[in-house]
């Protein structure tokens, strides 16, 4: 037979665990969204020089 006193207490850890959880999510979920991929805008992927400028000019011709 269960005791009425266990009853009380098992809600309650199951409350707190369930907080801890959620807690632990939303902080992974804010961690990852901090992070994120890098960006590829920030990078020079692309410098136009005087020898790029020739070779356009040639293909125009």
């Amino acid at each position: 037979m269960k005791n009425k006193i266990d009853e009380p207490k098992r809600s309650f850890i199951k409350q707190m665990l369930f907080a801890a959880g959620a807690v632990l999510a939303v902080g992974a979920a804010k961690k990852a969204k901090a992070k994120g991929p890098e960006r590829e805008g920030d990078e020079i992927l692309y410098r136009e020089t005087e020898a790029f400028r020739a070779y356009y000019e040639s293909l125009r011709d």
